[in-house]
């Protein structure tokens, strides 16, 4: 029994020793991993900040050329009012047409 009762603590140490071990390892894993998911953040913030940015002048000129197609609509809906129904009419037969056209019976 002494035997035991002396080689009982020392493994009990070395284990205690290697748990340590792997928890302060685990610990910096961890530490590091959440460091590079925090600059990925960062880079990607700053990406699509940039992207916003240079992306604001097409976003921009499409709203007023949006407007511009708007008023001429208007404008032609006013002034040829039968001719723009039959157009229209004519146009959603064309898109019924092909949307139906890929059924099949």
């Amino acid at each position: 029994m002494p035997a035991n009762s002396t080689a009982q603590p020392a493994l009990e140490d070395t284990v205690q020793a290697a748990g340590s071990a792997a928890s302060a390892k685990l610990d910096a894993t961890l530490d590091e991993l959440k460091s590079q998911a925090d600059r990925a953040g960062r880079a990607a913030q700053d990406a699509y900040d940039s992207l916003r940015a240079r992306a604001q002048p097409y976003v921009e000129d499409a709203g007023d050329r949006w407007a511009v197609a708007e008023r001429y609509l208007v404008d032609r809906v006013q002034k040829q009012p039968l001719t723009t129904t039959f157009a229209a009419l004519g146009v959603g037969v064309l898109v019924g047409l092909v949307l139906a056209g890929g059924r099949s019976r």
